[in-house]
C-alpha cells in the first residue's frame, strides 16, 4: 500500500493556506510545524503519564497529527514538490514502533528542518526523516496518516470554509438548517422579532419583545459594572446564527413539547444552563479583548471549548465558523447597546440577520 492520497491532500491543503501572501511564508510554515511537533510530543507524554485519567488523548493526538501533517505537506510543497510526490509512491510500513521514540525522532527531524531554513541550506534529508517519523508516530498510535489528513481537512473546512472568500458569504444557504424547521409553527422560533432593551436607573434592563415585557429585570450580578445586563443579546444571536437557544425557547414559550426527547433534553434546563455557561465564559474572554471590538475571528481553542460543552446536544453539528459568526455578531450589537444605554434589535432567522437602532425617547432611563 502506498500514499496515493498525498498529492490530492497537498492540493487541498494549498487552498487553505492563509499564510501564502506573507513574505515570511516558509518561516511561518516552519514555525507551525515546529509547534505541532511539540504538541505531538506533549500528547504522547500525557498518554504515558495519565493513560487512565486522560480519556481524550487519542482524539487529541489524532488532531495534532493532522495539524502537523498539514504544516509538513505545505512546507514540503513549497520547498521540494518532487520530494512530496516521491513520498506518495513509497510503500507504507506495517511495523508498530514505540510511540515516544517515534515522537522524539519527529521532533529531532523537525528541529533540523527549521535549522536548515534558518541557514538557507538544503532541508531534503530532514524532510525525509520527518516524513518517516510522522508515519511511525501514526502507526505507534494505531492511526493512519490518511485518516489524520481526512480529519484535518474536515476541521479546516469547518473552521475556515472556502466559501468564506466569496463576496456574498455567508448567505443563508451556507448555514446549517434551523433545527425546528420541521416543527409545527407554535413550536418554532419566531422567524422575525423586534426586541427592545430598555435600561432603567443605569443598573438594570427590561426586555420587550414585539411590544411585550418578557423575563425578569436584569442586572450585571457583579460588582464590576461590565453591562452583562445586556447579555440576552448573545442568546438572541445564538438563535439567529445557530438556530439554537434553549434560553430563548423558554423565554418565548416555544419549547418543542410534541417530543418528550426534545422537550426534556434539547430544550430542557440542563441545555439552558450550558448555554448560560457558554455565554459567561465567552464574555469573560471578551472583557479582556475590548468586547471583541477589533476582532475578525476568534481563537480556535475557545471554539473547541464550546464544542466540548455542547457535545451530545443537537447543536454539536454546528461548525466552528458559525459559532464564530454568532459570537462576533452578538458582541457587535452588545457594544452598541452598551454605548447607547439600550436600543432596538430586529432579527430575522430566515435571513440570518440582526440589525440595531438607537433607543427611542419614550424608553427613558
Amino acid at each position: 500500500m502506498t500514499n496515493r492520497w498525498l498529492p490530492d491532500y497537498a492540493r487541498r491543503a494549498r487552498a487553505t493556506d492563509r499564510f501564502r501572501e506573507s513574505p515570511d511564508h516558509v518561516r511561518l510554515l516552519a514555525a507551525g510545524l515546529f509547534g505541532e511537533a511539540g504538541s505531538i510530543l506533549a500528547e504522547v507524554k500525557k498518554r504515558r503519564r495519565e493513560e487512565d485519567v486522560y480519556p481524550e488523548h487519542l482524539g487529541a493526538l489524532d488532531e495534532e497529527l493532522g495539524d502537523c501533517l498539514w504544516y509538513f505537506v505545505r512546507l514540503c510543497d513549497e520547498i521540494d514538490g518532487p520530494l512530496l510526490r516521491a513520498f506518495a509512491r513509497e510503500r507504507v510500513a506495517r511495523s508498530r514502533p514505540q510511540a515516544l521514540r517515534a515522537a522524539l525522532q519527529l521532533g529531532s527531524a523537525v528541529g533540523r528542518i527549521v535549522a536548515a531554513i534558518q541557514t538557507a541550506s538544503s532541508p531534503t534529508q530532514a524532510l525525509t526523516d520527518a516524513w518517516h517519523a510522522l508515519q511511525r508516530v501514526a502507526r505507534a498510535s494505531g492511526m493512519s496518516l490518511r485518516a489524520a489528513s481526512d480529519f484535518n481537512l474536515a476541521k479546516t473546512q469547518g473552521r475556515w470554509p472556502l466559501e468564506r472568500s466569496r463576496a456574498d458569504w455567508p448567505r443563508p444557504s451556507n448555514y446549517f438548517a434551523l433545527f425546528d424547521s420541521d416543527e409545527m409553527l407554535v413550536e418554532q422560533f419566531p422567524r422575525e422579532l423586534d426586541i427592545e432593551f430598555i435600561e432603567r436607573s443605569k443598573d438594570h434592563v427590561i426586555l420587550r419583545i414585539n411590544g411585550i415585557n418578557v423575563g425578569s429585570r436584569l442586572t450585571d450580578n457583579i460588582t464590576d459594572n461590565d453591562h452583562y445586563r445586556y447579555h440576552d443579546i448573545f442568546h438572541l444571536s445564538y438563535a439567529v446564527f445557530l438556530g439554537w437557544s434553549p434560553v430563548i425557547r423558554a423565554l418565548l414559550r416555544c419549547k418543542r413539547k410534541r417530543s418528550r426527547q426534545l422537550d426534556e433534553n434539547e430544550d430542557g434546563a440542563r441545555a439552558g444552563i450550558i448555554e448560560e455557561a457558554i455565554s459567561a465564559i465567552v464574555f469573560a474572554r471578551a472583557k479582556k479583548k475590548h468586547y471583541f471590538r477589533d476582532a475578525t475571528q476568534l481563537d480556535y481553542d475557545l471554539l473547541k471549548s464550546i464544542a466540548e460543552f455542547v457535545r451530545g446536544y443537537e447543536v454539536d453539528v454546528i461548525p466552528p465558523w458559525q459559532w464564530e459568526r454568532a459570537i462576533l455578531e452578538g458582541f457587535r450589537i452588545f457594544r452598541l447597546l452598551k454605548a447607547n444605554h439600550g436600543g432596538h434589535v430586529t432579527i430575522n432567522l430566515n435571513k440570518r440577520t440582526m440589525h440595531y437602532r438607537k433607543p427611542t425617547a419614550r424608553a427613558g432611563r
